[in-house]
């Protein structure tokens, strides 16, 4: 398995995984992937095995602790002085889960957040996933303040790693 930034190639492959982890239309996904690829090709990583796309990881670079709203809707390009390496999104095809492909994409993006002097990397997550990400050096710094609604109900928890 390889570790590597996105082209423009990987799109349908991002596009797919994306909506499948997360539910989403791929129309949508697919002007959202667009967008994030032309923005900060830099802090969205690609896990491929065998020629083909396994997982991803990314996020634009942000002056705040927590991730905001707009980062969702809104692609932010990366600038030097940022603070705060964001990661919108950590997925994996199911048939390589717990075969620790998330864990070399958190750890690519921590490696890359150094190099850009960042200090932290911060991300929402559900209740459910807060013992994954602690086990992976965040910590669990309480509810977001988000404004986007939870399907099911259930409030996201803001989740922050030094560098």
């Amino acid at each position: 398995m390889i570790i590597r930034t996105v082209t423009m190639d990987d799109l349908n492959e991002v596009v797919e995984l994306e909506s499948d982890a997360f539910k989403m239309t791929k129309k949508q996904t697919e002007q959202d992937m667009i967008g994030r690829i032309e923005n900060y090709p830099d802090t969205f990583l690609v896990a491929q095995e065998d020629g083909k796309v396994i997982g991803h990881i990314f996020g634009p670079a942000f002056n705040k602790r927590y991730i905001e709203d707009e980062l969702y809707f809104e692609n932010h390009p990366n600038q030097k002085d940022d603070r705060y390496q964001m990661v919108l999104s950590l997925a994996v095809l199911p048939e390589y889960r717990k075969q620790g492909v998330a864990t070399k994409l958190i750890e690519a993006i921590a490696q890359e957040g150094r190099k850009q002097n960042r200090q932290a990397i911060s991300l929402t997550c559900l209740p459910k996933l807060i013992k994954f990400y602690e086990k992976r050096g965040f910590y669990n710094e309480g509810e977001t303040n988000d404004d986007i609604p939870d399907p099911t109900g259930v409030t996201s928890v803001n989740m922050v790693r030094g560098l």
